[in-house]
C-alpha cells in the first residue's frame, strides 16, 4: 500500500508540474498513459552465507508521463510508474546452513518498483512524412523497491524496501490517431543498479544484494496540448 501511494503521489506531482509548465506559456507538450508486458531476468543474488539465481512470472507496468517538445528532434519527458514481477523459483548456488545448494525450489514473493525517471528522446525524421514518427530515449531516475521472498525450507524468508539508481533505453514509433491524439508502442530495457534487502524476519539476519532488470513491450496513448 505504501509503494501504491508513493506511486500515486509521484503521478500527482508531474501533473502539477506539467501544468505550471503549460501555464507559463508552453505550447508543444503532451501527456499520456502506458501500459506495459514485463520480461524480468533471473539476475544473481549474493549474501555472506547464501547465494541463489531467481525467476520471475511475467508482470505488468503502467506509468503517466508529461513531455515537452524541445525542438524538431528532441523531447523531454517526466515518468511515473509502477511495475511488478511475482518470483517464480530460485535456484541455490550456496547456503552455509542448509544443505541444499544445487537445488531449486517453488517460491512467492515479488518485485514491485515505484520508478520516477526523467526521460530524453530523439525523433528520427529520416523516413517519408507518411504519419509514422520512430525514436529512440534514454532515462535515469530513483526505483523504490518493495523485494519479498517466502520459501519455508532455505533462508530465503525476507521483506524489505529500499531505493536504488534506475536507468532504461527505450525505441519504438508513434502514429497519429486523432486530432491532438497519437498512439504509440515501443520496446524498454529497464534495470536498477545493485540494491540490498535485509532478511530480519529469521533467527539470523543477512544483507542481500541484487538488481532488477526487466525488457518490456510498451502501449501508450498520448493527449498534444
Amino acid at each position: 500500500m505504501r509503494l501504491v501511494s508513493l506511486t500515486a503521489s509521484a503521478v500527482l506531482a508531474v501533473a502539477a508540474f506539467a501544468t505550471t509548465a503549460e501555464a507559463g506559456g508552453s505550447s508543444v507538450a503532451y501527456f499520456g498513459l502506458r501500459g506495459s508486458f514485463v520480461e524480468t531476468d533471473g539476475d544473481d543474488t549474493t549474501s555472506a552465507s547464501v547465494d541463489y539465481s531467481q525467476k520471475y512470472n511475467d508482470g505488468f507496468a503502467v506509468a503517466a508521463f508529461m513531455g515537452w517538445v524541445l525542438d524538431d528532434k528532441f523531447r523531454l519527458e517526466l515518468e511515473a510508474g509502477y511495475r511488478n514481477a511475482d518470483l517464480k523459483s530460485v535456484h541455490v548456488t550456496r547456503d552455509d546452513f542448509n544443505p541444499v545448494a544445487g537445488q531449486t525450489f517453488a517460491v512467492g514473493g515479488s518485485a514491485q518498483v515505484g520508478a520516477m525517471m526523467t526521460n530524453l528522446y530523439y525523433d528520427i525524421h529520416f523516413l517519408p512524412d507518411i504519419g509514422v514518427l520512430p525514436w529512440i530515449g534514454a532515462g535515469i531516475g530513483g526505483a523504490y523497491i518493495d523485494y519479498s521472498i517466502f520459501e519455508p525450507n532455505t533462508p530465503l524468508d525476507a521483506h524489505d524496501v529500499t531505493w536504488a539508481f534506475a536507468y532504461q533505453l527505450m525505441a519504438g514509433i508513434t502514429v497519429p490517431l486523432a486530432d491532438g491524439i497519437s498512439g504509440s508502442i515501443g520496446y524498454r530495457f529497464f534495470q536498477t543498479a545493485d540494491f540490498t534487502y535485509v532478511d530480519d524476519i529469521g533467527p539470523i539476519t543477512l544483507d542481500y544484494q541484487t538488481k532488477l532488470t526487466q525488457q518490456s513491450i510498451d502501449v501508450g496513448l498520448q493527449f498534444h496540448l
